[in-house]
C-alpha cells in the first residue's frame, strides 16, 4: 500500500482507494485525458484566485489614494491608515502580479 497524491486536491491518499475522501473523484477511471483536464482546470482556479487577489490588492490601494488626498487633518488616524492601505496594497498587488506572471511561465 502506497501513499499517493490526489489529482484532483492534490491531498494524501492511499492507492487503494477508488475514491479521494478529500474532494471524491473517481479514481478507477482516470484517463490520461481526465488527468490532463483536471491539471488545466486546477491551474485555471489558480490563475483566477490571483487575479482576484490582485483587484483586490489594487482596490485597496485606490481607497488609500483617495481618502490620503480627502483628508484634510494630517494628524487623524483615518490619514495614517490611509497611508498603511497605499503600502500594504501596491506591495499585495506587485506580490501577486509576480506569482500569476510565474504561474503562467510553468503552464509552458
Amino acid at each position: 500500500m502506497a501513499i499517493i497524491k490526489c489529482p484532483q486536491c492534490a491531498k494524501s491518499i492511499s492507492d487503494k482507494q477508488s475514491i479521494c475522501p478529500h474532494c471524491d473523484l473517481d479514481m478507477t477511471d482516470l484517463t490520461e485525458e481526465k488527468l490532463h483536464s483536471l491539471s488545466k482546470i486546477k491551474t485555471l482556479k489558480n490563475s483566477q484566485t490571483l487575479m482576484t487577489h490582485q483587484a483586490i490588492a489594487m482596490l485597496l490601494f485606490l481607497v488609500g489614494v483617495f481618502t490620503f488626498y480627502n483628508s484634510e487633518d494630517k494628524t487623524t488616524p483615518q490619514y495614517l491608515l490611509s497611508q498603511v492601505c497605499i503600502v500594504v496594497g501596491f506591495l499585495w498587488y506587485l506580490i501577486n502580479r509576480v506569482r500569476l506572471i510565474l504561474s503562467k511561465r510553468k503552464k509552458l
